[in-house]
């Protein structure tokens, strides 16, 4: 197992002593990090949301929101597992859960792009006739 260490990888980016001179330690600079990081989010997240909502593409937007949850869902279950040495998840889990929502969404996309073409084949026979 990998272990990507985010505190590990933003401290070796400054240098220790000169944290420890101000009296910071490398969990403030990962909170004004990632403070900043979605401050920048928000403002990007804020224009495109606005966007699609004026597109009216609330299929999507609710499906992003999903996934969102779901992830949040699946972490818990993830970390409640860790948390106990007694029960391990099965190695498939994240590829079985990420399959799952890939799935879920390319079966949106062709049930909407199929309702989307029967409706226009229907304008059009209705037209010729």
């Amino acid at each position: 197992m990998i272990n990507f260490s985010i505190v590990d990888i933003v401290s070796s980016w400054f240098d220790e002593d000169l944290l420890q001179i101000f009296g910071l330690d490398p969990w403030y600079l990962l909170f004004g990090l990632v403070f900043l990081l979605m401050t920048g989010m928000m403002w990007v997240v804020k224009a495109v949301v606005e966007w699609m909502t004026v597109k009216n593409w609330i299929t999507l937007l609710s499906y992003i929101n999903c996934i969102l949850i779901g992830f949040l869902i699946l972490q818990t279950v993830d970390h409640s597992f860790s948390a106990t040495q007694s029960s391990v998840l099965p190695v498939y889990y994240w590829s079985v859960s990420l399959l799952a929502i890939s799935a879920y969404g390319l079966l949106l996309v062709m049930v909407r792009s199929i309702r989307t073409m029967a409706r226009l084949i229907r304008k059009k026979s209705k037209k010729a006739a």
